[in-house]
C-alpha cells in the first residue's frame, strides 16, 4: 500500500483525517477546562489533566496534518475549497506550534504546579479559540463542497441508495 493510499484511508474505507482529527478538537478544550478548574478546587489534578490533554493531542495532530494536506493534495487549485484548506491548514498549524509552545511551559512544573499559570491558560484559550474557527472552515470543505465526500463512484452510489430505499432520479442520459 502506497503512503498516500494509508494518509487518505483507503485501508479504513473512510478518510483518516477526520477521524483523528476529532482526538485533538475534543482534548485542547478540555484542556482549557481543566486549566480554569486548575484555579479553583481541583489544583495540581486539574494541571495534570491539561497537560495530558495538550500532549495527547499533539501527538494525535502529528498524524492529523499529513492525513490532511494528503486529502487537500487532491483539490483543484482554482477550487474555492482549496483556498478553504489552505486557511483550515495554516490555522490548525498555527494552533498545534501554540499548543507546542503551551506544553514547553508546563512540561518542568506540571506535577507539583497548584494551578496552571496566566501565560499557559491564555495560550490554551487562544489555541481553542483558533481551532473552532478551523473547525469551521473544515466543515465548510465537506458540507459545501463535499471535499473527502464522493469516496464511490456514482454507479456505487445509485445502488447504495437504492438498496437504502431511496427515491433515486432516473440517470441522465
Amino acid at each position: 500500500m502506497k503512503a498516500s493510499d494509508f494518509l487518505k484511508g483507503k485501508w479504513l474505507g473512510h478518510p483518516l483525517h477526520p477521524a483523528l482529527v476529532h482526538v485533538p478538537a475534543g482534548l485542547w478544550p478540555a484542556a482549557l477546562v481543566f486549566d480554569l478548574l486548575s484555579q479553583g478546587a481541583l489544583g495540581n489534578v486539574a494541571v495534570q489533566l491539561s497537560f495530558f490533554c495538550i500532549a495527547i493531542g499533539l501527538l494525535t495532530a502529528l498524524v492529523a496534518v499529513p492525513a490532511g494536506i494528503a486529502d487537500w493534495s487532491e483539490i483543484k487549485k482554482e477550487k474555492p475549497a482549496w483556498k478553504i484548506g489552505v486557511w483550515h491548514m495554516g490555522l490548525n498549524l498555527l494552533a498545534a506550534a501554540i499548543f507546542a509552545a503551551n506544553l514547553g511551559l508546563r512540561v518542568g512544573t506540571f506535577q507539583t504546579a497548584a494551578s496552571v499559570p496566566e501565560p499557559a491558560l491564555v495560550l490554551t484559550a487562544v489555541g481553542v479559540f483558533l481551532v473552532m474557527i478551523s473547525a469551521y472552515l473544515g466543515g465548510q470543505m465537506v458540507y459545501s463542497y463535499g471535499i473527502g465526500v464522493a469516496r464511490m463512484s456514482k454507479r456505487k452510489w445509485r445502488m447504495v441508495a437504492e438498496k437504502g430505499g431511496a427515491n433515486v432520479p432516473p440517470e441522465k442520459e
